[in-house]
């Protein structure tokens, strides 16, 4: 039951109010603002009725006193007729609306619903926001490692810095978590975050979905359609994959950001640009500049500050860190206490080489977590190219075989390689439900790139 407080000094408001509200909701009474404010100190209020004249101090003094125990909060005033210079004021300051007096019941009725509905959305945006920001802070980033270290440097000193970064690493580094770091603690966190993978769209629908559209701006185009870009507002959008942009929106990206507003497609009116931008790719854009597959103008846009994320088989000393955050995560969503993993069992870890990185081991440690018998993970529980053999002595193992069979033949690492990239992709299709975009991500390719590889002619 939601609760109204009514600071009013007419003992008939207060029985009118009583009266109205009284079945529905709980009412509380002050009858000045000190004793107000001690109600709403002491009781979780949903909406205030805010009489402006009252003995001692007066409503706006209350409502400004009010905005600051409870910004959110919404706050009804309650004005003399006519009074349209304290209306504005009370507006100004914060006030949610206002009803005049003689107090007109059906307005009243319906102000209350209004109010008490944007009262519960916004304590919902707030909770969500606050476990946004509990799930993406700092310590959501683990490593202790010399060159973590310097990346969480790096998020300290812009995550109130409005200029665009770029964040690059291979797959599986962490470049959203980093992403999503820089926004939830930064001037920004109150605002959306919105992630747009550039690399698992067709470029006429990434354009549709970075600018949106107006009716009827094509076939099909039944209503107006909002683009990402507008949709983050005054927050942040992440342009993941960047480097797998096509040059035509490349382009169109570049206008954007020289003239920090666009237009919806079918649209020539120009909307301002009010979201921080940050990219990330698993590519090295330079390469893909000499290449003549990204534009070089684009390249130095978009790399005024660089966060570049560390491979794990480079910080192997964070890799015992990291396997007790997992463990402890997927305790915590499978409601099973996991003992701490053997200083044996993390040494066998520490010594495969993480060609997927953070991301790979993650996965690899829900994996065993979930099928484990007991509370306490062995090399049982372990897959065999960890637990039996180091990534090295896999590989060895592997291209001992594919010698002894093809010793006589000519030209065998191109073979070795399109033996190995076949059987790679057969496995991560199976893992991923023939689910291209996961796939090419995982491979770290475009879907271009992997229609081509599945389908050869």
């Amino acid at each position: 039951m939601a609760t109204i407080l009514i600071i009013d000094d007419d003992k008939g408001i207060q029985k009118s109010f009583s009266n109205l509200f009284g079945e529905e909701y709980k009412v509380l009474n002050g009858y000045n603002g000190k004793e107000g404010l001690e109600i709403l100190s002491n009781n979780e209020v949903d909406l205030i009725f805010l009489d402006y004249r009252m003995p001692g101090s007066d409503g706006l003094e209350v409502l400004t006193k009010i905005k600051k125990i409870e910004p959110e909060l919404p706050v009804v005033m309650i004005t003399a007729y006519g009074n349209f210079e304290t209306v504005i004021e009370a507006i100004s300051l914060g006030a949610y609306d206002y009803i005049e007096k003689p107090l007109d019941i059906d307005k009243i009725a319906l102000i209350a619903k209004r109010a008490l509905e944007a009262s519960k959305m916004s304590k919902y945006v707030n909770a969500v926001q606050s476990e946004q920001l509990k799930n993406h802070g700092f310590r959501k980033i683990v490593g202790n490692s010399l060159v973590m270290q310097e990346v969480f440097k790096s998020i300290g000193r812009l995550v109130n810095n409005d200029v665009i970064v770029h964040i690059a690493g291979e797959s599986g580094t962490g470049k959203e978590l980093v992403a999503n770091a820089l926004h939830f603690n930064g001037k920004r966190r109150s605002e959306p975050f919105i992630a747009v993978n550039c690399s698992g769209l067709a470029e006429s629908v990434l354009d549709n979905e970075l600018f949106g559209h107006e009716a009827q701006a094509f076939t099909g185009a039944v209503s107006l359609k909002i683009g990402k870009f507008e949709a983050a507002g005054e927050g942040t959008i992440l342009l993941d994959e960047i480097g797998d942009m096509s040059l035509p929106l490349q382009t169109k990206f570049l206008r954007v950001l020289q003239e920090n507003e666009f237009h919806r497609m079918g649209g020539v009116k120009n909307i301002k640009l009010k979201a921080r931008i940050i990219t990330a790719t698993n590519r090295d854009l330079y390469e893909e500049v000499k290449a003549g597959r990204f534009r070089e103008d684009l390249y130095y846009r978009i790399n005024v500050v660089k966060i570049a994320l560390p491979p794990l088989r480079e910080r192997k000393e964070d890799i015992p860190e990291l396997i007790d955050f997992f463990i402890q995560k997927i305790s915590r969503k499978i409601n099973k206490n996991f003992a701490p993993l053997p200083e044996q069992v993390k040494e066998k870890f520490i010594s495969y080489n993480w060609p997927g990185n953070v991301r790979e081991l993650g996965n690899l440690i829900t994996n065993m977590c979930i099928n484990a018998k007991g509370s306490v993970i062995t090399d049982i529980d372990m897959p065999v190219f960890i637990s039996k053999k180091t990534n090295e002595d896999f590989l060895s193992k592997v291209v001992d075989e594919f010698y002894m069979e093809n010793m006589n033949s000519k030209n065998l690492l191109p073979l070795l390689y399109e033996k190995l990239e076949k059987l790679l992709i057969e496995k991560i299709a199976q893992e991923q439900n023939f689910n291209k975009s996961a796939m090419a991500e995982q491979l770290g390719i475009s879907r271009v790139t992997l229609a081509k590889k599945m389908n050869p002619r």
